[in-house]
């Protein structure tokens, strides 16, 4: 925070601190039910200042100014942050930070403004952007700027919303994630799924009638899929497929709809598999998508190897199914 005041002090201040080459990790964009861009540390682990836009009138009590422009402030505070639990809190044993409310009128002109301002101070600003559908046309020609090509991964939200080809090529296009993409809303009924099968993170809780093929053809290293249609004998197909050394980047899928154990007879069919062996691999599995990690109970997986040799698990907890890959077969 301190840094984004120096900014403000004059122009030569702004270019001192451009050739001091600071990093700031990671930037989150939230439009949509909330306006918020969230500064994050290195680790993305602590929020460093907050600068949100509202509804409810306040008055101003000073400006900031950004790319020869103004905006005004209407309250600067300092909270405390969870970061378990997400949630801002007025006390306790959490990381500070300091949040700036803005008139939500001016979010529109004044994103563009304030992240190329942010742009201009840190020499690595990595951006993850939280796009709600329903405001998607009001969005299209903000994104049209080249900052948002530092996205390197993106939210896409509205439960009640209808992901469409063309809103999506829109996103993609335009933004160009390069790690990873959650998508919230449905998908259409004519989706193509391979828009989406090559991000090494993905996350898809809505995933429908997804093909079997787009799952064989799989390019992702964690992938997260509910609300699908594929049946036991459709994952002993694409077992089979990564036995035989495809979907070389996968380290996890994980599937829901699994309420009870599936049969494992029609699941592991043609598969030699063993139960688990302590001498062989670790009892729990760790994951990590985007910064949180996850922890996978494999005590009572089903344990096999592909032709390679390569170790993996099949497991099922409360209502999903999980497979994973094992490069580290003993994870502290």
């Amino acid at each position: 925070m301190e840094i984004f005041e120096l900014s403000q002090v004059s122009r030569r201040t702004l270019n001192y601190l451009n050739l001091a080459r600071i990093s700031v990790g990671t930037v989150h964009v939230v439009n949509g039910s909330a306006d918020i861009i969230t500064i994050f540390n290195e680790s993305c682990t602590e929020r460093k200042f907050v600068i949100e836009f509202v509804k409810t009138p306040q008055p101003v009590v000073g400006q900031m100014k950004v790319n020869d422009i103004s905006i005004n402030v209407w309250s600067v505070s300092i909270n405390f942050f969870s970061r378990t639990t997400e949630i801002i809190y007025s006390s306790g044993k959490y990381a500070t930070q300091k949040i700036i409310l803005c008139n939500s009128n001016q979010f529109g002109y004044g994103l563009v403004h304030i992240m190329t301002h942010l742009d201009k101070i840190f020499y690595r600003m990595d951006i993850a952007l939280g796009i709600e559908l329903s405001i998607l046309s009001t969005m299209r020609g903000i994104l049209c700027h080249p900052i948002f090509r530092k996205c390197f991964y993106m939210q896409i939200r509205g439960r009640n919303e209808v992901l469409s080809n063309e809103d999506c090529d829109h996103l993609l296009k335009k933004t160009q994630p390069t790690s990873g993409i959650t998508i919230f809303s449905k998908l259409s009924p004519d989706f193509d799924y391979k828009k989406i099968i090559h991000f090494s993170l993905i996350r898809v809780p809505n995933l429908g009638n997804m093909p079997l093929e787009d799952l064989k053809a799989l390019n992702s290293e964690i992938a997260n899929l509910g609300n699908h249609h594929f049946t036991e004998n459709d994952i002993n197909q694409f077992l089979n497929h990564w036995i035989e050394g495809n979907n070389r980047k996968l380290r996890r899928l994980k599937l829901d709809g699994f309420k009870t154990a599936p049969d494992w007879d029609i699941l592991l069919k043609d598969i030699v598999y063993t139960e688990w062996d302590p001498r062989e691999r670790g009892k729990n599995y760790t994951s990590k998508y985007t910064h949180i990690m996850e922890t996978i109970d494999c005590e009572d997986g089903k344990d096999f190897r592909s032709k390679d040799g390569q170790l993996s698990t099949v497991v099922h907890h409360s209502e999903f199914l999980d497979f994973v890959v094992w490069n580290d077969k003993f994870p502290e």
